[in-house]
Parts: C-alpha cells; structure tokens; sequence
C-alpha cells in the first residue's frame, strides 16, 4: 500500500492532466475514424472528424446524464449519434429533418416541408437518374449549407414521405443511394446525438496493413 501512494505522490501532476485531458474528450471534443463511404464526397474513406460534443448537450464525464442543454440541432449539420439498433455503435450522418417536419424523397431527391433542396431543374434530374450509368454529383443546400451529394442511380426507387415525431430527427447520407440512413431504420431520438462533426483532423487508409495519407484531408473544414 505504501509503495502505492509513493507512486502516487510522485506521479500525481501527471495523473491529474491525464484526468482532465480523458474528462474533456469525453465532455467536451472528441474524434472519430470513418470506415465506410455513406458521406462521400463530403466525408471520405478514413477520415478522423473532430467533433464538437457540447454543440447540443454539456453531460457528466463519464457517463450519459445531461448537465445543459447546450444548443438545437440543426438541419444541415453532420452529427454523431449512437445508432438506435445498436447504441454501442457510432454513425456520422447529415440531419435533414427536425421534429414535426414533413420529408419527402422521391428517387432520391429530398424535400422538406415541400420545399425542395437543390436548385435543379426536378424534370431534368429525374430524367438523369433514369438514363445515367455512371455517378455523378449536384448540390443540395439545408440550413444555409450548401454541400455535394453523389448518385449512383438505379432503374427505380420508392418515393417516401415521413413526419417526424417530437424530440426525434431523420438523417441522410450525402452518399444518396449507398446509406444506410433513417429512410430504412427510423428516427434518431435526441438523447443519442452525441456532437456535431466540425471538420477533420487526420486521414489515413491501409493497404496490406501500410499506412496511406491523404494530406489533402488534413485539418480540413466541414460543411
């Protein structure tokens, strides 16, 4: 016992920073690596984002009890949230819709409160999910950002509408037609969002276990 506390009183600056630097990522900031491509172009394949964990909630360290609400969602932000069907795991997704809102989606096209996102020309886009091969990009603007979404079109796709129920919210990948998002598993609740994603820090991929940097993504700013 006393080789302990001896231990302790010579290391114990060093222990309180370690404390304090684990209690402010939890609380505070934190970063995560994505592996999939769901928000591509906007987020790619082995980007670490940073994200703002008090954007919408100040919570104990170490636990998930809410001090202060420290903000709203809005549409437009990439958040984190833990996955309704499995809370131990984290998605990024963009949100789109907030509760009470009326999203509409047809062939991938998105609408809120039937306003619509992009600035094209519906007939002519329609036109090209229907005869294009290849994938390509427009512009979708939320919540005054303006981002990229891409689409790999398919022969046909459902037209969906939801209304969002209250302290519940719809999220999207800008990879339109390869996300795995609310139109196949339902709503985010607001106690699973867990920060805003504010840009990046890193960017790294491996192939055959060989470290591969894109230093273009490096401290990179997301809309």
């Amino acid at each position: 016992m006393e080789k302990l506390f001896n231990l302790y009183r010579k290391n114990k600056g060093f222990l309180l920073f370690l404390f304090v630097f684990v209690s402010i990522r939890w609380s505070f900031a934190d970063h995560y690596r994505v592996p999939t491509g769901s928000m591509l172009p906007t987020i790619q394949i082995g980007d670490h984002v940073l994200v703002n964990k008090m954007a919408y909630d100040l919570r104990l360290p170490f636990t998930d009890f809410v001090l202060k609400k420290t903000g709203e969602p809005k549409r437009g932000d990439i958040i984190v949230f833990d996955f309704p069907k499995d809370p131990d795991t984290k998605y990024v997704k963009r949100l789109v819709g907030l509760p009470g809102d009326i999203i509409e989606i047809n062939q991938g096209v998105l609408k809120v409160n039937g306003s619509p996102t992009i600035t094209l020309n519906e007939a002519i886009l329609y036109e090209a999910l229907k005869s294009r091969t290849i994938p390509f990009k427009y512009n979708e603007s939320l919540g005054g950002r303006k981002y990229q979404i891409v689409r790999h079109p398919s022969p046909s796709q459902e037209s969906l509408r939801f209304k969002i129920p209250p302290e519940q919210y719809f999220v999207l990948g800008d990879n339109r037609d390869n996300s795995y998002d609310s139109r196949f598993w339902g709503f985010v609740p607001r106690e699973n969002l867990r920060g805003e994603v504010t840009g990046t820090s890193i960017s790294v991929t491996f192939e055959n276990l060989i470290p591969k940097f894109n230093f273009n993504r490096f401290a990179k700013v997301l809309i």
